[in-house]
């Protein structure tokens, strides 16, 4: 009997994520006291680019926070914008402001949790907007009295002003509090964004649709039983080949302490593993308040599988990275 494709990489990425000693505190809770006593780190905001028609804009906003921008809709993905989450205070403050919360005219909430889903953060968006949450989930918002809300399952698609979004698996949360990922499909570069997931093998299903960027999560790793329902960084790069996605953006580290490996530790370890595997053409990692515009692939790109350009030439795949040392 053939061996299982996923089943080996699963394998592979147990054995890399094993063999690495992972910066950790000794203690979450002493941690978390002692975060009590400072203000986050300050953040330099940039002023939000102008965005063409064919172009989107991402803005990092901190944690699952993302300010996605066509040329005629502004989404907001987890919007959460408070000092803390489950009594973990926030290490940076967040990269967008009230304001640009308020100019959102669709949001995607992942997960009902309050990493993900701030109430106090959402009663800051316009009540004419459109909110888009997983089954079983609406009724934590619904008391807003947002023009729109929709829960969606799996495999289930809305359109909303030109742009398709449609619900996808994840291996995060469970019956009771689902969540899910999204796949946005409009005129400019397709998106992918996962607030919070388990690397499995619903990345290659999602991967038939090949999208532009891919918003991943790199953090919540240590201790190992956590990689259940998160991905380190080196499980974040596997889902991106998995997903065929031309530019990865690391989203969902340094901003809360919500498990035992380092703050700062999802970053370097990243950062490493670009240099390593000479990665860099492939991952955009963003600061908390900065944004980055990507243009749509021409369709001779399509053709040859190449990967988004980020204002330069394009660049061939990087191959598979399970082979890479």
């Amino acid at each position: 009997m053939a061996p299982d494709p996923h089943h080996q990489r699963a394998l592979e990425l147990g054995r890399h994520n094993a063999e690495r000693t992972t910066p950790r505190y000794r203690s979450i809770l002493l941690h978390w006291l002692a975060r009590r006593l400072r203000r986050p780190r300050r953040v330099k905001s940039e002023p939000l680019p102008a965005v063409e028609r064919g172009q989107v804009s991402i803005t990092w906003g901190g944690h699952a926070t993302v300010l996605i921008r066509t040329h005629r809709l502004t989404v907001l993905t987890d919007p959460v914008l408070g000092r803390s989450v489950y009594g973990s205070r926030r290490e940076t403050a967040p990269g967008i402001g009230a304001d640009q919360v308020a100019s959102a005219n669709l949001v995607l909430v992942s997960h009902g949790a309050a990493d993900h889903l701030d109430v106090a953060t959402l009663a800051r968006v316009q009540r004419s907007a459109t909110v888009v949450v997983p089954q079983r989930t609406a009724a934590q918002v619904s008391p807003l009295g947002f023009a729109r809300l929709v829960e969606l399952g799996v495999g289930e698609t809305i359109e909303h002003r030109g742009l398709t979004i449609e619900a996808c698996a994840v291996r995060h949360g469970d019956r009771d509090h689902p969540a899910v990922a999204y796949l946005l499909r409009g005129e400019g570069p397709s998106i992918f964004f996962c607030g919070a997931s388990g690397y499995f093998e619903g990345f290659a299903r999602i991967g038939r649709n090949k999208p532009d960027l891919a918003l991943l999560p790199i953090a919540g790793y240590w201790p190992p039983s956590f990689r259940e329902r998160h991905m380190s960084p080196i499980d974040a790069l596997y889902a991106f080949e998995d997903l065929r996605a031309r530019l990865m953006v690391p989203i969902a580290y340094g901003t809360f302490a919500l498990s035992y490996e380092k703050i700062h530790d999802p970053e370097r370890w990243l950062a490493e593993l670009v240099k390593s595997r000479s990665l860099d053409p492939y991952v955009a990692t963003l600061r908390p308040g900065e944004s980055r515009v990507f243009v749509a692939p021409s369709p001779s790109d399509d053709d040859d599988d190449e990967h988004l350009a980020i204002g330069g030439p394009e660049s061939k795949s990087p191959g598979m990275l399970g082979a890479q040392a």
